[in-house]
């Protein structure tokens, strides 16, 4: 369920990408009446700005390296301002994953842009959040089959009892199964270089 005060953006601030004065100006002036405060970049932008919350960005005029990050890896919400619309600016947008697209003919949307945008950059970063922590315990999976060897020789159990205690010490210490594979086989150094 999302709250109210999700959707005030009052203190914000956002960046516009844009090579019209004209259309940076009526942005500026939209997102002011939010409460969002907007500086105007074009072409150059180096994305020093770490009080940046937004960045709208003109699709038709857009190139690989604007952004100061890889494709797809923008860490605040970005709204692509569309006003052609041209199937390979269109497909270099999407490539570019923005998270909100605006046209500029309905620039009085505003406020929908950046709702949807805030929302689907916070979905971008549990994915990525999500992706990151599966990838973290697949590289450790050796450390499991390690401690499970480690269990069936200290205690004189099978592998699927031995899985079983790692299991059982995982959720007294609430941690992954993972990393409580490293934490039995730390204890294990730790005791053996206590014992020498």
């Amino acid at each position: 369920m999302t709250s109210a005060h999700e959707f005030n953006f009052t203190g914000r601030r956002a960046v516009l990408l844009h090579p019209s004065e004209t259309v940076r100006t009526e942005l500026r002036d939209r997102l002011g009446a939010l409460g969002v405060q907007a500086t105007g970049h074009w072409p150059d932008w180096d994305g020093t700005d770490r009080q940046t919350d937004f960045l709208f960005v003109d699709i038709d005029m857009g190139h690989d390296g604007l952004m100061p990050w890889p494709a797809g890896a923008a860490p605040i919400p970005t709204v692509g301002l569309i006003r052609s619309e041209s199937p390979g600016r269109l497909g270099w947008a999407l490539e570019h994953r923005f998270d909100a697209f605006l046209p500029q003919a309905g620039l009085g949307l505003v406020f929908s842009s950046l709702v949807i945008a805030s929302a689907n950059c916070a979905l971008r970063r549990r994915n990525a959040a999500r992706e990151a922590e599966v990838a973290r315990r697949a590289g450790q999976r050796h450390l499991l089959v390690r401690a499970v060897l480690r269990i069936m020789q200290r205690d004189g159990v099978d592998e699927l009892a031995a899985l079983k205690r790692l299991r059982a010490f995982a959720m007294v210490e609430r941690v992954a199964l993972e990393d409580a594979a490293a934490l039995l086989l730390k204890d294990g150094e730790a005791r053996r270089e206590s014992a020498s």
